[in-house]
């Protein structure tokens, strides 16, 4: 698996390889970007605490991208452009 990615850049990863709408399993999250179980995890809590993303359950560990609004990359760009 991949080491060390800066943190913007996993959730940017997890976001694309699920951004289909769908539901996914951590492990195939993981698999699908190249991440490690930390990086996964870390991004999936960011994504799913700021609502991006919804959970199942925490024993399925089944996530979705929540699709109908911007991805976390254009809320960032759009943040950043209030703080110019």
């Amino acid at each position: 698996m991949a080491c060390h990615v800066p943190r913007a850049d996993v959730i940017d990863r997890v976001w694309m390889v699920a951004a289909d709408g769908r539901w996914h399993s951590r492990r195939g999250l993981a698999q699908q970007a190249q991440l490690d179980g930390e990086e996964i995890m870390a991004a999936l809590r960011f994504l799913v605490k700021y609502g991006f993303a919804e959970s199942s359950t925490a024993k399925e560990g089944r996530f979705r991208m929540i699709t109908d609004g911007p991805s976390p990359a254009e809320a960032a760009k759009i943040l950043g452009a209030f703080g110019e």
